[in-house]
């Protein structure tokens, strides 16, 4: 399921108090509940729009609702999107649920529950936000024509520069079906883009839908099929094949699509390339990395010619002079490889076929891993 967060749309919202939870109330605590909608003026509504936004496309992850899981979420949400529930109703409803599923000491804070629209489709956002205090200074000139300044303190901030979203999560009816609901979800308070068990299993009550292996292998495969589909020249397609592994390779935690199309990929490829991996099932927003599937496709680099040539070669001997690619401008390249040879030797697969009559006694060579024989490697 894709969406554009960008067209993300506040059409009404209302706020919950969240109160934290000790090992030493002698009562329960309980929300502090709203009675109405807030009232949001065009800036406050464009401010929401865009803070929720950046969350989700930088942290976003999609979930699938899990029954297994039995959590009374899911309900809530579906009768709200059907039209079943008003706002106000399902939030105090949803509110009770957070406070119900979060762990003795969690942050207390406010539960901000939204109507808005997600590509034109209704949908519920519901978001945990830290509650701030803090004071405004106002520039005034006294009876007695002195420039000072009037100082307030404000207990309940929201929003603020420095506000932090703890989690949000999102679902649209788009993503909804008679037996299947997806959406999204983020969690500022875990590192990458981890979500907290407590908040994804026992109050969404979902599951991860893409599991972070598989997507970092799609995006590997999908790269390169689409450099050797859709990119003809030689030089431009070792650069590309380079900046796929490096990217895999590098330390961050995260794969951010996006941003390796707009650094790593020339104006002219870009639209192609991003077209490529929506069709290949591969995520637009940033999604966890893990590369313990692709870890062995990562180490070195194979070139292939349509004369039978091929060519296996570790990362770092493309990064000197030893081997030089030229693309000749005919859809051929000339390829040079520079250095002390070290070995020689025939090369094939299976048994030989035996001579008439005889019998084959040989046993069969079989090549280790599927990488071939040491011919093949540099």
């Amino acid at each position: 399921m894709r969406s554009d967060f960008g067209n993300l749309i506040v059409d009404e919202a209302i706020v919950h108090s969240i109160p934290k939870k000790t090992k030493t109330d002698l009562v329960p605590v309980r929300v502090q509940f709203s009675e109405a909608v807030c009232g949001l003026n065009s800036t406050v509504r464009s401010e929401l729009e865009a803070k929720f936004s950046e969350v989700l496309i930088s942290l976003g992850r999609e979930v699938v609702v899990d029954a297994e899981l039995k959590s009374a979420l899911p309900d809530q949400v579906r009768a709200f999107l059907e039209g079943e529930r008003h706002l106000v109703e399902a939030s105090k409803e949803i509110a009770e649920l957070l406070l119900a599923s979060q762990p003795i000491n969690s942050s207390d804070g406010l539960l901000l529950v939204a109507l808005v629209r997600l590509d034109g489709s209704k949908s519920l956002l519901m978001v945990k936000l830290e509650q701030e205090s803090g004071m405004q200074a106002t520039e005034i000139v006294t009876d007695d024509g002195l420039r000072t300044f009037d100082v307030q303190y404000f207990a309940n901030l929201m929003f603020t520069e420095a506000s932090r979203v703890y989690k949000i999560a999102l679902f649209s009816a788009s993503g909804m079906s008679e037996d299947a609901m997806e959406g999204w979800a983020a969690d500022k308070q875990m590192t990458g883009k981890n979500l907290a068990k407590f908040f994804r299993e026992k109050f969404l009550g979902c599951q991860l839908k893409s599991e972070p292996r598989q997507l970092t292998l799609r995006f590997h495969d999908a790269a390169l099929d689409w450099i050797n589909s859709r990119v003809s020249d030689a030089d431009t397609r070792i650069t590309y094949l380079m900046a796929v592994l490096v990217e895999l390779q590098s330390p961050t935690p995260v794969l951010d699509p996006d941003s390796f199309i707009r650094t790593r990929l020339q104006q002219p490829h870009r639209e192609s390339f991003a077209e490529y991996l929506r069709d290949s099932d591969v995520p637009e927003q940033v999604f966890d990395k893990d590369t313990d599937l692709v870890e062995p496709k990562l180490r070195k680099m194979r070139m292939a010619f349509d004369n039978g040539a091929v060519l296996i070669a570790p990362l770092e001997a493309l990064h000197g002079d030893s081997i030089k690619i030229v693309d000749l401008d005919d859809g051929r390249a000339r390829l040079t490889v520079t250095g002390v040879m070290t070995e020689t030797r025939s090369h094939g697969q299976g048994k030989g076929r035996p001579h008439s009559g005889q019998q084959d006694d040989t046993p069969a060579v079989s090549e280790p891993d599927g990488r071939g024989d040491a011919a093949d490697r540099p």
